[in-house]
């Protein structure tokens, strides 16, 4: 800071550095008061709610106050998570014409609570032994690293709507969710791969 203020600098540059510095500090002040202020209507009113939210990978005192102040602190207005997820925005785009896919990007939501979410993402996908870590280092072999997160971020909603909903912790063992038939067929489709790829090297299979 010093050497850059040796030099050429005039009166009025230490003037407007002085007004810069002012401006700043009155940024700061005004983001701890609103902190301040939302955690005594959190402890107030959601003491519960941002309780519950913070035992979920990824979301912090901050984020769990942002996201009661944007749903309202009331999950119960959404039927179910998909409608939560729909109105963050994260919910791809259908798209499609003529059995053709023009495009997949997300639709149009709360702009402040999605990229809230997708901060949080990004923090519970860098989690240590965390479900999402290895969902999204799962997608990551397949899509690139951006695609993979919103991913993530989309999956975050519906574990958001369940935890205030019930009143419950956060509960890794209940979230990878299975299909029984999605994982039948799955299996059919492997079982199937294996025998022709068997067939093609000549093994046999007992």
């Amino acid at each position: 800071m010093k050497a850059a203020l040796t030099g050429n600098v005039k009166e009025h540059h230490r003037k407007q550095l002085l007004w810069a510095k002012e401006e700043y500090d009155m940024y700061q002040k005004q983001i701890a008061d609103c902190l301040k202020e939302m955690k005594r209507i959190c402890d107030e009113h959601f003491s519960l709610a941002v309780k519950l939210l913070q035992t979920l990978p990824g979301i912090s005192q901050i984020a769990a106050m942002t996201i009661t102040a944007e749903t309202g602190g009331n999950m119960r207005v959404f039927e179910n998570s998909g409608k939560i997820t729909g109105w963050t925005g994260l919910r791809p785009r259908n798209d499609e014409s003529a059995d053709k896919y023009k495009s997949s990007a997300t639709t149009k939501g709360n702009k402040y609570l999605r990229s809230m979410l997708v901060q949080c993402s990004w923090a519970a996908s860098r989690m240590k032994g965390s479900y999402f870590k290895e969902k999204f280092n799962r997608l990551a072999m397949c899509k690139p690293r951006r695609k993979a997160l919103i991913c993530i971020a989309r999956k975050l909603p519906a574990v958001i709507w369940n935890v205030p909903r019930y009143n419950t912790e956060y509960n890794p063992k209940l979230v990878p969710v299975y299909d029984p038939v999605k994982m039948k067929a799955r299996m059919a489709y492997y079982k199937k791969e294996y025998e022709k790829t068997a067939n093609i090297l000549n093994i046999k299979i007992e």
